[in-house]
This record gives structure tokens, C-alpha cells and sequence, in this order.
């Protein structure tokens, strides 16, 4: 623990009416309870998801796709978007497991995987 922490921590502990040699036991309490709730794969998913929702672009797509699957260029050409920018915006989607693709042919379908993101968005707006 660096010196800077150990100051603090001393300090707040003294505040709290702890002795001041529990400092060590505390640490590894605190640092127990942020692995209690949740480990850090949890919450880079989460941090996927969030960032995926994090642009007006992908939020149009998750509300066109809640009505039906749509070809990617369907996207393109709802949200005047090029292909190479639509596609960026559904892979982000993809890789935060809300939307999925389906390949049939030459043409690429993407669905929503998460429904209920779509009643989460409705719930915020």
C-alpha cells in the first residue's frame, strides 16, 4: 500500500473508531468486498453494453430493430449512413450481445438478441 492511502485510510479510520493497526485488515476487507460485487470480466461486459448504447446512431437501430430484423443496407439507407459506418454501428451492437446477424446469401440481418434493451431506453427517455 502506498503511503498516501495508508495516510488516509489511518485518518478515516480514526474517525470511525478503529484502532489504528487495522489499516492492513481493512484494506483487504475493502478490496474483498469489490470483488463480492462483481469480478472485472462482469463489468467490461457491462462497460460494452453501456458504450453501445452511449450514441443516437446505435439507439435508432436497437428502436428500427425492435419492430423487425433489418438488412444492413435497410440501415444504411433509413439512417443515411455508408456502409462501412452502418456496419461499425451494428458490430459494436453485436459485440455488446444485443443485436445478432444472420447471413443469408449475400445479405447480412441483424435482430435484437435483448428485447427488453428497448424498454430500458423507453424507461430513460
Amino acid at each position: 500500500m502506498n503511503g498516501e492511502l495508508e495516510k488516509r485510510l489511518k485518518r478515516l479510520l480514526s474517525c470511525r473508531s478503529y484502532k489504528e493497526e487495522d489499516v492492513g485488515r481493512y484494506l483487504r476487507e475493502l478490496r474483498r468486498f469489490a470483488q463480492e460485487v462483481g469480478d472485472e470480466e462482469s463489468f467490461r461486459k457491462m462497460e460494452r453494453f453501456f458504450k453501445a448504447l452511449a450514441d443516437s446512431t446505435r439507439l435508432r437501430i436497437i428502436k428500427m430493430l425492435e419492430n423487425r430484423e433489418l438488412c444492413v443496407c435497410e440501415v444504411m439507407a433509413a439512417l443515411d449512413l455508408t456502409q462501412t459506418n452502418a456496419s461499425y454501428h451494428l458490430n459494436m451492437l453485436e459485440r455488446a450481445g444485443i443485436v445478432k446477424k444472420t447471413r443469408r446469401g449475400k445479405w447480412v440481418f441483424y435482430s435484437l438478441v435483448k428485447p427488453e434493451v428497448t424498454r430500458l431506453i423507453d424507461q430513460i427517455s
